[in-house]
C-alpha cells in the first residue's frame, strides 16, 4: 500500500468545493473542482454495487475529485478500521419498489454501520419510498451532471461530520431567527426559546429552503429536485407528507399558518 494511500484525513476535514456557501447547504458549485497533479486532501470512498459496471461513472467522478475509492459487492463492517473509509456509496439502482430496496440493502449491508451511507436510487422508486427512506440520503442514478454528483456526495459527508463546538471566544455561529424559532446552521437545531425543535433532515431541509426562498413561494416539483435531486413526481405526495410532518412539530395549522403558507397547486411559502 502506497504512502499516499495510507495518508488519510479526518472526515471534518474533506476538501472545500469553489464558491462553495457553508451557510446555505443547497448551493451548488457552478464549476468543477479544479484538479492539480496532486490533491490537497483525499477521502477514501467504498462503492458497493453486485453490478459494478451500473455505477461505473461514480467511480470516475469520485476519483477525478480527490477520493480514493474502493468497490466492493458487500460490506464488511471490519473493513472500517483496515481501510478508514468516510462514505459508503450503496447501488440500489435495479431496485423498484421497497420490497427489493429492502432485500439489497440487506445484502449489500449485512450489519449495521456508522459510517455515512448515500444510496444510488432510479427515479422510479421516489414514487413508492418511505417516508422512512425519504429521510436517509439518496442520489438519483445517472446523475444530471457531475456537479450534481459531487454536491450530493459532499452534502452527505457535511450532513455526518461532527457538529460544531458549542460557541466561545473567537468562533462564529451561524444562525438565524424567524419569528419565535432560533436557527443554528453549524448544529442544524431548531429552538423555540430554550426549547429544541427535534426534526428529521428532511423536515429540517425544507425549513432551511423556505427560510432561503424569503417568501418565495416554493413550488413541490422545486422542492423535490433540491431535496432529492429529481423533478419526478409520478403522483406522489412525499413532498406534502413531509410538510404536514415539520407543521406538527412546529406546533403549526395548515387553515391558520404561522410559520407555513399553502399554495394551492403550486406549493409552499413561509406565512406572513
Amino acid at each position: 500500500m502506497s504512502n499516499q494511500t495510507e495518508e488519510m484525513t479526518e472526515l471534518g476535514m474533506v476538501y472545500s468545493f469553489p464558491e462553495w456557501n457553508s451557510g446555505n447547504s443547497y448551493m451548488r458549485p457552478t464549476y468543477p473542482m479544479a484538479i492539480g497533479d496532486a490533491c490537497p486532501t483525499t477521502l477514501r470512498a467504498a462503492l458497493l454495487s453486485r453490478s459494478p459496471g451500473r455505477v461505473n461513472e461514480m467511480f470516475i467522478t469520485l476519483t477525478e475529485n480527490c477520493f480514493e475509492v474502493m468497490m466492493f459487492r458487500k460490506w464488511d463492517p471490519r473493513l472500517q478500521s483496515a481501510l478508514n473509509t468516510g462514505l459508503l456509496i450503496a447501488d440500489m439502482t435495479g431496485c423498484r419498489n421497497m420490497a427489493a430496496f429492502s432485500k439489497e440493502k440487506e445484502l449489500l449491508l449485512p450489519e449495521h454501520t456508522t459510517i455515512p451511507i448515500l444510496y444510488l436510487v432510479r427515479e422510479e422508486l421516489m414514487s413508492s419510498a418511505s417516508s422512512s427512506l425519504l429521510d436517509e440520503e439518496l442520489m438519483v442514478w445517472p446523475a444530471r451532471s457531475k456537479n450534481t454528483v459531487m454536491y450530493q456526495v459532499q452534502r452527505t459527508i457535511r450532513l455526518f461530520s461532527p457538529a460544531a463546538a458549542l460557541s466561545g471566544e473567537g468562533e462564529v455561529v451561524r444562525g438565524l431567527m424567524y419569528k419565535d424559532l432560533s436557527i443554528d446552521r453549524d448544529k442544524m437545531t431548531v429552538h423555540r426559546g430554550s426549547t429544541p425543535i427535534h426534526l428529521t433532515k428532511t423536515e429540517y431541509h425544507l425549513l432551511m429552503l423556505l427560510l432561503d426562498s424569503e417568501g418565495a413561494v416554493c413550488t413541490r416539483e422545486d422542492l423535490m429536485c433540491k431535496i432529492w435531486d429529481t423533478d419526478f413526481m409520478g403522483g406522489s405526495n412525499v413532498v406534502d407528507v413531509h410538510v404536514k410532518s415539520l407543521r406538527k412539530k412546529l406546533g403549526d395549522k395548515a387553515g391558520a399558518p404561522r410559520y407555513i403558507a399553502t399554495v394551492r397547486g403550486v406549493g409552499y411559502r413561509l406565512a406572513d
